[in-house]
């Protein structure tokens, strides 16, 4: 390489330090506010986790609607500036208050610690727990932040989410579902976790709830359904639990963001009565992107042009 090449070159180099330079000044900078964010939520709510799961999923959006936008070329890929941004996040988190993940893995199965690190860094303390009950456990004795436990499904027997239907302010709740960015559209049974922790879930604009209503076991599935499309409440039923002869626990996703004290669910308690023993809001994560299209059907940006198909 002749030495116009190489001095035109180096041009280039010193200024991509010189940009680096400003990143890095920026970022101790908030740093530091981000340490006093922490100070002041140690004075007025001590004792609480410091995850606020919708501002991190709208900055997350953000993020990669600003990159998709960007006149540059060539294009910085929107998903990698996402997962730059959800390590910065997860290491601000730090900086507000250690954090300390319990996550579930079996013998042998490693996908949600992993996915854990993946989504809060690889810089924080992950405990292992061997049980979901453990995990929701270390969450609920302050033992733990926050808990990965696996997304729900409809072939799960262990019933395991009815643990989160105790009605005390040590009870975690969902607040996130990992990971939020998926490369390429997911199949049914890909790896996938919820995250708990003792925090007030928040309407990120694009959330999915998840409720659990404890009903007489004489209330049909079908009269259930009915009911919520009446009150313009999108359900999909996950798991139901029969725990006793005399009712059951059905475990259902709603669109949006949805808690107990919502209108429609108000509405929907009132119709069915007494046939309703006890309803409980679980928590809401934030719908997770899918980076394989340019928009999906509900506009969540996605940012793979070459495939427009479910996998």
């Amino acid at each position: 390489m002749n030495k116009k090449i190489e001095d035109e070159l180096a041009g280039y180099r010193q200024k991509i330090d010189a940009i680096d330079d400003k990143i890095i000044a920026l970022l101790l900078e908030r740093t530091g506010v981000v340490g006093q964010v922490g100070e002041y939520k140690r004075r007025t709510a001590p004792g609480r986790c410091p995850v606020r799961p919708g501002r991190e999923a709208e900055m997350v959006r953000r993020v990669m609607a600003t990159f998709e936008s960007s006149p540059a070329s060539p294009k910085f890929p929107p998903a990698a500036a996402a997962a730059i941004w959800r390590t910065l996040i997860g290491a601000s988190t730090s900086v507000e208050s250690q954090l300390i993940i319990s996550v579930f893995t079996p013998e042998r199965d490693n996908d949600l610690f992993w996915m854990a690190r993946e989504y809060f860094g690889p810089f924080v303390q992950v405990v292992k727990q061997p049980y979901v009950k453990r995990v929701i456990g270390d969450v609920m004795d302050n033992k733990a932040a926050v808990g990965i436990v696996p997304m729900l499904r409809s072939s799960d027997t262990t019933y395991w989410w009815t643990n989160l239907t105790q009605q005390n302010n040590d009870t975690p709740k969902v607040f996130a579902r990992v990971p939020f960015l998926n490369y390429g559209t997911p199949g049914r049974d890909a790896p996938s976790a919820l995250a708990i922790a003792r925090i007030t879930p928040e309407d990120s604009g694009d959330d999915c709830s998840l409720m659990v209503l404890e009903v007489d076991h004489n209330v049909s599935q079908n009269k259930l359904q009915t009911a919520f499309a009446n009150a313009k409440l999108e359900a999909s039923w996950i798991n139901i639990a029969t725990l006793t002869p005399s009712a059951r626990h059905h475990l259902i996703e709603l669109k949006g963001f949805v808690t107990q004290d919502s209108e429609p669910v108000q509405a929907l308690l009132s119709t069915l009565g007494n046939s309703i023993f006890n309803v409980c809001f679980l928590g809401s994560y934030a719908v997770p992107i899918n980076v394989s299209t340019t928009k999906n059907e509900t506009g969540n940006l996605t940012h793979e042009k070459q495939s427009k198909t479910s996998a």
